[in-house]
């Protein structure tokens, strides 16, 4: 007679066949291939098609939103990016995968599975880029491609042999057709090379090529810099300077904000992540004012780097002086009909031209400014504690992961700043939240998120400690040059910079 024992451990037993029926559902493969194609579809979601033999290719998804129960592996959004950062076209990896979801498989005509990892087998060799195949695409892309691919279209092209074993279109020669962009090799236009053995798209040369590729490179700028443009940002495309010059914009803007007599006083402004220093360089030399360059990096600025940087500041205060910036131009002599007097002026020249080496490099020997080879935390404060208590105000332009510690040093020592933020480092940094909740994943979020920090100091649960504050809110502007272009900056509004900090 069964007894309580045994009916306890035939229950036990018929869970467990169902575990494991449950995991026969989605049961472990390992594939071996080559990656062709990869696209991040949003941040919990993207896909590579790997080639395993020819002509076999299969989907593989990464995602860390699937609901699925009783899966053999799961992926965070942290790990997801994580992964999608080793993906790249070309390289043979080796990877665990199992079934997909039913939805993604009915819309689908070729083998899809899903992933959580991989490894690479061998990288892709060389410094040319993999040409990358197009996406395997849905079920209806399929049959499109399917229905049309005994039909053969008209083409407007004539071939053209580039080489002993591939032929490319070139530009059509017929007057009624024009080709669009989507009808150019992107490759060929970028490098004058293609590695695509049966390319269709089209190959100029010649004059057309330079002609095509100066087009595609002006309508490509513009649509990067459209894409570019934040919301809200009232400065115009045109409007805007080149990213070149960010540098001296930001400047101007600090003089025309904070003065140059307050960015002057005490032991002046500290330029945090500053690189080659120059904004720094600007500050001084253009404006007057004392900067440190404060970078953990040891800098070893090439001559001609100066020289470079050198002949910027000349022409740009030959501009605000009133002239047109050619300077150079203007020291050239004027031409003389006399044979003897050219010689005379040929000699003259020579002078004047090894005098002006002279001075520029007596200049070259000034153009520099004070370096601390250090980052900026709370040590800081410490190991320079006279230069970072009189410092007039902490700036950053693109400090990269040098912003945060910025603006919490600002606010916890109760000191002005004035920041550009650019990279965000989200996967760096998962545990940056906003008040909401919300993750820190964009440039805005991040904007966001340095506003809050102000705003949490002055409820006192931030680093502004128990100091009563001297300046104002937190506050954000658009500057008038190309890219990431919000300056949050925090304006003094009584004391010094000088003053004792409580």
């Amino acid at each position: 007679m069964p007894t309580a024992t045994t009916h306890h451990q035939q229950d036990q037993g018929q869970d467990q066949v169902q575990d494991i029926n449950k995991q026969q559902q989605h049961s472990l493969k390992r594939l071996t291939g080559q990656i062709v194609h990869a696209r991040r579809c949003y941040k919990r979601l993207f896909f590579i098609d790997l080639r395993t033999q020819e002509p076999d290719k299969s989907t593989i998804l990464f995602r860390s939103d699937d609901t699925r129960t009783n899966l053999p592996q799961s992926l965070t959004d942290h790990d997801l990016v994580s992964c999608w950062k080793k993906v790249r076209c070309g390289d043979t990896i080796n990877l665990e995968v199992f079934e997909a979801s039913r939805d993604e498989e009915a819309c689908r005509e070729h083998e899809v599975y899903q992933a959580t990892d991989f490894t690479v087998l061998k990288a892709w060799p060389g410094d040319d880029p993999f040409p990358t195949e197009p996406a395997m695409g849905l079920k209806q892309q399929v049959n499109i491609t399917n229905n049309n691919k005994n039909k053969v279209a008209p083409s407007p092209f004539t071939n053209n042999t580039l080489s002993p074993s591939t032929t490319h279109p070139t530009v059509p020669t017929t007057a009624t057709t024009t080709p669009t962009w989507t009808d150019y090799c992107k490759f060929w236009i970028n490098s004058q090379k293609c590695l695509k053995q049966d390319c269709k798209k089209l190959h100029p040369s010649g004059d057309d090529y330079a002609r095509i590729q100066e087009m595609w490179v002006r309508e490509r700028t513009l649509a990067r810099r459209e894409r570019s443009k934040l919301q809200d940002d009232p400065h115009s495309i045109p409007s805007k300077v080149p990213h070149s010059q960010r540098a001296f914009i930001f400047c101007r803007w600090l003089v025309d904000t904070f003065g140059q007599e307050y960015l002057n006083s005490g032991s002046g402004v500290l330029d945090v992540a500053g690189g080659k220093g120059e904004i720094s360089l600007f500050l001084k030399h253009m404006f007057g004012i004392h900067s440190t360059v404060v970078e953990p990096n040891v800098r070893r600025d090439k001559s001609y780097q100066r020289r470079n940087l050198m002949d910027v500041i000349q022409r740009q205060l030959d501009i605000e002086a009133g002239g047109d910036g050619n300077i150079h131009r203007r020291w050239l002599p004027a031409q003389s009909n006399s044979s003897e007097e050219n010689q005379q002026e040929e000699r003259g020249e020579v002078d004047r031209v090894k005098e002006r080496r002279r001075i520029n490099k007596e200049k070259e020997a000034q153009f520099v400014v004070p370096r601390l080879c250090t980052i900026l935390d709370d040590q800081f404060a410490v190991d320079h504690k006279e230069v970072f208590e009189s410092a007039s105000i902490l700036i950053g332009m693109h400090p990269d992961q040098a912003t945060e510690p910025i603006v919490i040093m600002a606010l916890k020592h109760n000191k002005p700043f004035a920041v550009v933020p650019c990279c965000v480092f989200a996967h760096e940094n998962p545990e940056r939240r906003l008040i909401d909740g919300s993750e820190v994943n964009t440039t805005l979020d991040f904007i966001q998120y340095l506003t809050e920090k102000d705003t949490f100091a002055h409820e006192g649960g931030g680093d502004g400690g128990d100091s009563p504050s001297h300046f104002g809110p937190v506050s954000k502007q658009f500057l008038p040059f190309d890219g990431m272009n919000i300056v949050l900056f925090r304006p003094p509004a009584v004391a010094s910079p000088t003053s004792k900090i409580a």
